[in-house]
């Protein structure tokens, strides 16, 4: 195959018709399948991406394969692999002659179906052959006896007294007259942390009722691990230890056996002043970890017990925050898929827990190639799976030196200085108006929606003594989403400091253009407040604030109104469920 070029739109129709082809046959078009793909911008929480640049979970070199249609060699081999997984898994957990010969000829068909055309994604074809297979099983949760005593077997080591008295030795400290205790107490940390990493590489641990001897687990724990990806590790740690970070960390969790481990492992990063979010598969994959087996398998359960689980895959950025900024440094959450990594498929609270994070680990090998490819994220990624027995690759992938990240503690400040702002001038004896208007909720009216509202509140500012108008627009920082925005606004909006708070209406819309010299388009024809999700949840507020305040004013159209819309979209200012009817 010839060298890796990026695919631009534009240049080559034929092309670009195939590559409309790759999208819809992998169910992959957003446009095609809006309740299942995520949207462009609940996609730009997790990946980095240009203008008019199209992502694809995949490695590079199969893109382009598959563009180029030179893929029959390289998906050919994976679709083999897939059958041959998927052959397995039938014989081992179906009993029943009829049932099983009946599953391996429909699955057969789907098979050679799906593969006929070498445009479909390996994960895609094994993600909706395992689905029909787990509905025509009617098996609630394949192989979950094989995991359950894998988890077992693990958390009985991690008990035993070998164990104990490994972990816990001091073999590997370095200890001189210039180390100080808070250097100590750093080595203490990383020497845990590392040995939990190369012991959850030994897969005779849960695969045999005996683990290895003293002699192997000994040499295992005591390995050193010096490659660059370990370093960055390391210093990164060393901040949290010295308390320069309190982090949020995104630990995407692996296979049985394995996630016992990693729940010590997130016990230690806990205790270090870390709050952690797991996530963890949707359903079944293999021996992938699931969302159910956290709730059924007895082992897992007892770790969990003081964890948050949240089982809504749509949670708000105010409500994951809220959890966040709880005492409980533990959350889980699944990441809204049954295959390996795909941001374009996963839930809409898993793109809102990597956009919160500060660092994402992922344990599992599926999905290292479309992590690797030439796409960039917007956080930090590590990748930590298990090599040969006792041992770890890692991987490390900086975020996008151009992705921008609004902490909440920043956008608390910003709301603060607006809140302090705004107190000064009510000491002044100035009124304080607040205006609630259409930005984006129209599909390509942003830069007129900006313009009418500019231009409406200049008007106002021109017409009103001795108040002082907040208009939103006029504190948008570059790189703010809908999520960042709505929850700095809501600060100020519960502060208590608005007097009037006046929402967009037709007649405002219709002066806007008349101070314009122009006619109302059709598409503005009508328009108010009540077409803006985020006006939809600023009225929610509103009401609740003019109760705590009676004195507040509220002006524009009719609380009624306001009820087409409950949710402002994912990291947008429109709805999708009414933007094509719009």
């Amino acid at each position: 195959m010839s060298e890796f070029t990026r695919y631009v739109k534009g240049l080559d129709p034929d092309r670009d018709a195939w590559v409309t082809n790759f999208f819809t046959e992998n169910h992959l078009a957003y446009e095609t399948f809006p309740d299942k793909v995520a949207s462009p911008e609940q996609l730009k929480f997790i990946v980095h991406l240009d203008d008019e640049q199209i992502y694809y979970p995949c490695s590079d070199e199969l893109f382009q394969a598959i563009v180029e249609k030179k893929a029959d060699t390289v998906l050919t081999s994976a679709y083999i692999a897939i059958w041959t997984r998927l052959e397995k898994l039938v014989r081992e957990v179906v009993n029943d002659p009829y049932k099983q010969r009946y599953l391996l000829s429909l699955l057969t068909i789907k098979f050679n179906h799906e593969t006929a055309h070498k445009v479909q994604l390996p994960g895609r074809i094994e993600k909706r052959l395992l689905s029909i297979f787990t509905t025509i099983s009617e098996i609630d949760r394949p192989l979950a006896m094989e995991r359950e005593q894998e988890n077992r077997r693990v958390a009985l080591f991690l008990k035993s007294d070998v164990f104990e008295r490994l972990f816990n030795s001091p073999e590997g400290l370095e200890i001189n007259e210039q180390t100080s205790l808070s250097d100590l107490d750093f080595q203490l940390h990383l020497l845990r942390l590392c040995r939990l990493l190369l012991l959850s590489s030994m897969r005779p641990i849960w695969r045999q009722d005996e683990p290895p001897s003293m002699d192997i687990l000994r040499a295992v724990m005591n390995r050193q691990l010096e490659t660059p990806e370990w370093m960055w590790m390391c210093n990164w740690l060393r901040d949290v230890v010295a308390g320069r970070r309190r982090p949020c960390i995104l630990w995407v969790g692996g296979r049985s056996g394995e996630i016992v481990f990693d729940f010590a492992i997130l016990r230690i990063l806990m205790k270090i002043g870390m709050k952690v979010i797991l996530a963890v598969k949707r359903g079944f994959y293999y021996h992938r970890v699931s969302f159910i087996d956290l709730l059924e398998d007895p082992t897992l359960g007892e770790l969990l017990e003081d964890a948050d689980i949240i089982g809504d895959d749509t949670i708000s950025k105010n409500e994951l925050v809220r959890r966040l900024d709880s005492d409980n440094r533990f959350l889980i959450i699944s990441d809204g898929t049954r295959e390996p990594f795909n941001p374009l498929l996963t839930s809409v609270t898993y793109a809102r827990a990597f956009k919160e994070a500060d660092l994402v680990v992922y344990r599992s090998p599926g999905g290292r190639e479309t992590i690797f490819n030439h796409f960039q994220f917007t956080r930090d990624i590590i990748s930590i799976i298990p090599g040969d027995d006792g041992e770890i690759d890692i991987l490390f992938k900086p975020h996008h030196p151009r992705a921008v990240r609004f902490s909440r503690a920043t956008l608390r400040r910003m709301a603060q200085n607006l809140i302090d702002m705004v107190k000064q001038e009510k000491a002044q004896g100035k009124t304080i108006l607040f205006y609630s208007a259409i930005v984006g909720s129209i599909p390509g009216q942003l830069k007129t929606a900006k313009e009418i509202l500019n231009i409406f509140v200049e008007y106002l500012r021109s017409s009103l003594h001795d108040v002082v108008i907040i208009n939103p627009g006029e504190h948008f920082v570059e790189g703010m989403d809908a999520d960042d925005i709505m929850y700095m606004w809501e600060i100020f909006q519960r502060s208590g400091n608005i007097d009037i708070w006046r929402f967009q209406s037709v007649d405002d819309v219709d002066k806007s253009f008349e101070l314009m010299g122009k006619k109302v388009p059709p598409e503005w024809t009508g328009k108010d407040a009540t077409y803006s999700t985020g006006c939809t949840k600023e009225i929610e507020i509103a009401m609740q604030m003019q109760r705590l305040y009676p004195e507040m004013q509220l002006i524009g159209p009719p609380y009624e109104k306001f009820q087409r819309r409950k949710e402002y979209g994912v990291g947008k200012f429109y709805d999708r469920t009414l933007a094509g009817s719009e």
